[in-house]
């Protein structure tokens, strides 16, 4: 079984998928925000600053960033033996990589949503957590323009639809509360196990 949480930036995704592995344990494997791991490595301070660095060229950096971020993930769950947890799955990490090109007025490739495709056939559920629900907080990585938040979140929706996610293989989360939150992804994985 695999799991992928998906969302705009601040909305309790790493906070959620942190507490479905203290749940679930061990026989969980993590794949974590791939966008936050790699410029963390690059000594960058967060995602955005890699795509701002040079403004002439931040679609080629987005490209480089979202395909390097969805290969990785389907390598990831083509060797996962066993149940896997997707931190931020391919409908936000193309929602991100969509909005940057939408700025630089740039078409996406065929490859990258066929790439995107192909890794969001291979998961079995989502759970959404829509904005709105958890207030914004400026951490020092994640923006903290709610605008800015909305769009990428307006992006994850058509995403959903544009890679082929049924409605059904949704659970959105509605609820504030951490535990709450937990429990409903629980229930849900619970009912696809048993399927």
């Amino acid at each position: 079984m695999i799991i992928s949480l998906i969302g705009s930036h601040g909305t309790g995704k790493t906070m959620l998928c942190n507490a479905l592995v203290k749940a679930l344990g061990s026989e969980w494997s993590v794949f974590s925000d791939y966008y936050r791991k790699i410029a963390k490595l690059l000594h960058y301070k967060t995602p955005r600053d890699a795509l701002l660095e040079d403004r002439t060229i931040r679609q080629v950096t987005s490209t480089a960033m979202a395909g390097s971020a969805l290969g990785a993930m389907l390598e990831w769950i083509e060797n996962l033996k066993g149940h896997g947890i997707i931190d931020t799955g391919p409908p936000s990490l193309l929602a991100y990589h969509r909005y940057w090109l939408r700025v630089t007025d740039t078409p996406i490739s065929p490859y990258m949503l066929r790439l995107a495709k192909a890794t969001s056939q291979k998961i079995d559920a989502y759970c959404y957590l829509p904005t709105g629900k958890i207030a914004l907080e400026n951490d020092g990585i994640r923006s903290d323009d709610v605008i800015f938040q909305k769009d990428i979140d307006q992006w994850v929706l058509c995403n959903r639809v544009d890679l082929g996610i049924s409605a059904q293989k949704v659970l959105m989360m509605e609820s504030t509360d951490i535990e709450k939150r937990t429990e409903e992804c629980i229930q849900m994985i619970q009912s696809f196990i048993r399927k």
